[in-house]
Parts: structure tokens; sequence; C-alpha cells
């Protein structure tokens, strides 16, 4: 039964933690994935980079009065550079945005999957036993769906545990953040400013 209790806790734990997460842990696997498995749009940009710096040196190079011919070869040399490494970037973009959304709706699929087997194979375990007459009425309310009467059931354990987790989380942001806001204005304050 603790042990039951401590597993389920632990989940809601994790559980809760992802679901703030979901996109931070999507952003992180594809950079992790990026470093192991480079992708040729990689390359072929940081080859239409270097290729894009040079044209723009040998433009500025140039003075656009006196060789208006070479110039404008560079130019639209530069100009075509420049539109393939936009595209290049866009698509880019656009393979790293399909894979977090893909990331993060199978971890949230994962973890409801997870919920619910969990629910599933505890439904008749009791958590804890409730003392008679400690909530009154609602002690059938508590070991719903399936536990014996008088104890908190496997779901409704879970309930409590993540909204609890979740206050939490809430309050130790709320406590961080405002502990940033209460040295910054004494540390600006600190400052000297030099006038000359």
């Amino acid at each position: 039964m603790a042990t039951a209790m401590l597993f389920v806790f632990l989940f809601a734990v994790l559980a809760t933690l992802l679901d703030a997460n979901y996109n931070a842990l999507a952003a992180s696997t594809h950079s992790f994935l990026r470093l192991i498995v480079p992708s040729k749009a990689s390359a072929q940009i940081a080859k239409i980079k270097k290729d894009l710096i040079e044209a723009k040196k040998t433009m500025n190079s140039i003075s656009a009065q006196d060789e208006f011919a070479r110039w404008a070869k560079e130019r639209r040399k530069h100009d075509k550079l420049e539109n393939e490494f936009a595209a290049l970037v866009k698509a880019q973009g656009s393979e790293k945005s399909s894979f977090e959304r893909t990331v993060s709706w199978g971890v949230w699929i994962a973890v409801w999957i997870l919920h619910i087997s969990i629910v599933l194979t505890y439904r008749k375990t009791p958590m804890f036993f409730v003392p008679t007459g400690f909530v009154g009425p609602f002690s059938r309310m508590l070991s719903m769906p399936f536990a014996p009467a008088g104890s908190v059931s496997v779901a409704f354990w879970l309930f409590a545990s993540k909204n609890v987790i979740k206050k939490v989380l809430t309050a130790t942001k709320l406590i961080a953040s405002s502990t940033v806001a209460v040295v910054s204005p004494a540390a600006d304050a600190g400052k000297t400013v030099k006038t000359e």
C-alpha cells in the first residue's frame, strides 16, 4: 500500500513537471539530436553564409560608380545567395517546429497512457485509509471508483498530488521572481555613474 502510494506520488511529480515543460523538453531534444546528427541543411546554411559574407566583402570593395557592371554582377550574386539563405533558414525552422510538435505530443500521449494505466492497475488498491468520520459524507467520494470504503482511491490521490505539486511549483516560482525583483533595485542603487 505504501509503495503504491509513493509510486503514484512520484509519477504525479514527474507528470506535473512535464506538463509545464513539454515545449522546453522538445527544444532540448532537438538541440541534443542536432549535436549528435547534424542536418544537411545546417551544413548548407553554413556554406551559403560563408559565401554570402564573402560576396558582401567583394561587393563593398567595388565602387558602384566606377565599375557599375562588376558591382551589379556581385550584387545579383549577393541577392541570390541571400534568397537561398533565407529559404534554407525558413525550411530549417519549419523542420525544427515540426519535430518539436511531434515530440511534445508524443510525450503528452505517453504521460496520459501511463496515467490511465496507473489508475487501472491500482484501481482497487487503497492508497491509505481515512479515519471514520474525518471527512463525513465525502468518505465514499474519496474512494471512488473502486477502492474500499473509507480509503483514498488512486484516482483521487493522483488528482490531489498533482494539484498540490502544481501549487508548490507556482509558489516557488512566485517566491523566486519576487526575490529577484527585490534584489535588482538594490543592486542598481549601488552602482555609481562616472561623468567627466
